[in-house]
């Protein structure tokens, strides 16, 4: 066990402390008075994870899903379901798999240090035996099915295929029917010795708790495992969009569609992820957020309605604007923004609307951090990334209309724009 390093945010009002215990990675948010705390556990494994060599061994590879279905498979616990065990402690749970990550967090209003334990024993204890995972087969194959009838979920990852051509975000997290169908036990042993390590995992709890008393207990229930590096082998990836547009026919009653530009590649983890993501954000909202300029023009001239949204999605190694909406026309929906994001590219944004975004950005940014969920999970994902938590705010104080001018320059470049599009059944 080694001692806590004390990080405080001054304008957040935020005390953490960060520590190890037993390898692993430990962040306590003081939250002084609050009823409720919260556990989130993660770890940097995700769906995009099928083919990687630990150290001194052979290349393993699984069907796309495992990390998902091994989600699945801890759920189950080795006894009792995890949900019951949750369910008579009062706490609330759930967990989830990403492209690059796993994780698993409980609130509770009451007996914290009994759903701490909980959460500590399965995420490091799973049964795994090949007639549980063939009975888990049929619930996940449901999951996939329903996902795929969104036409939201079916829409994003036409735009992954025609964004990427061999990146594994083109698959969902969930994988197929199929991968679902060809997964083992020996699948899912494999992918948990490799990555389910102390030194892989992330702790943050956040509540009225005694951070030395929470490292002293975490310390106790944290089973000591050697460490492991693992290698991830990922396919290359062309620097260009696999496809100009992609187009299906899906039971919609008008026509969905995605527009994108994607980067040329990644940053890695860190400082500089933080701020790619951080100015892409502020761009999207200085271009075409619900105040903006353009947006009323686009929206007065029939353009986008209601429908209409802006985000940008990034790790490591990928990312992407992307601007979707529903409309009658996606060719002159997508000229219509194209022409907008020129102009807005020409002029840049100014100094009067980077101010008002930015108190914009950082009122939610303060609003979303009230409940002890939301900044555990916040920490969490910041510690994953190997980012300083709470680092957004220092990215936002930082950014002048220069950096976003650059930013706009580099991020809407027509050689990386991707469209994908679903269209009602043909009568």
């Amino acid at each position: 066990m080694s001692g806590l390093r004390r990080i405080r945010s001054e304008r957040l009002d935020e005390t953490l402390h960060l520590g190890r215990a037993a390898g692993l990675r430990l962040a306590v948010v003081e939250r002084p008075g609050f009823a409720t705390a919260a556990g989130y556990f993660g770890l940097r494994f995700g769906s995009t994870d099928t083919r990687f060599r630990p150290a001194g061994g052979e290349v393993i590879e699984v069907p796309d899903g495992a990390a998902h279905f091994l989600e699945h498979k801890l759920f189950e616990g080795r006894e009792e379901k995890v949900f019951d065990r949750f369910g008579r402690l009062g706490a609330d749970f759930n967990g989830g798999t990403g492209f690059r990550s796993t994780s698993y967090y409980f609130v509770s209003a009451g007996r914290f240090e009994a759903a701490l334990e909980v959460l500590l024993d399965f995420v490091q204890r799973p049964l795994i035996t090949e007639e549980r995972v063939e009975k888990e087969k049929g619930i996940i194959e449901q999951e996939v099915r329903m996902y795929e009838d969104l036409p939201q979920y079916r829409g994003l990852f036409l735009l992954h295929r025609a964004l990427y051509a061999a990146h594994p975000i083109r698959i969902p997290p969930g994988g197929t029917v199929a991968s679902v169908r060809a997964t083992t036990a020996a699948d899912l042993q494999a992918c948990f010795d490799s990555f389910y390590r102390p030194a892989n995992l992330v702790l943050v709890v956040a509540g009225d708790l005694d951070a030395e008393r929470v490292l002293a207990r975490v310390a106790d229930q944290v089973e000591p495992r050697p460490e492991l590096a693992v290698e991830r082998l990922y396919p290359a990836e062309p620097e260009r969009p696999a496809a100009t547009r992609l187009e299906e026919e899906f039971p919609v009653s008008r026509p969905h569609a995605w527009l994108a530009w994607r980067e040329r590649g990644g940053t890695g983890p860190g400082a500089a992820l933080l701020e790619r993501r951080v100015l892409s954000s502020l761009l999207l909202e200085l271009a075409l957020g619900d105040s903006s300029e353009l947006h009323q023009e686009l929206y007065q001239a029939g353009t986008v309605d209601e429908t209409f949204a802006c985000g940008y999605s990034c790790d490591t190694d990928y990312g992407y604007a992307v601007l979707s909406g529903q409309c009658e026309d996606p060719d002159a929906w997508a000229d219509g923004l194209r022409t907008a994001i020129r102009r807005f590219v020409a002029r840049g944004p100014d100094e009067a609307e980077l101010e008002r975004v930015r108190r914009a950005a950082w009122g939610s940014l303060v609003s979303g951090l009230q409940a002890p969920g939301a900044v555990a999970g916040s920490v969490l994902h910041s510690l994953l990334l190997d980012q300083e938590p709470f680092g957004v705010l220092a990215v936002l104080e930082r950014a002048d209309v220069a950096a976003l001018r650059e930013r706009a320059a580099e991020l809407f470049d027509p050689g990386q724009e991707a469209m994908a599009v679903l269209r009602p059944p043909a009568e």
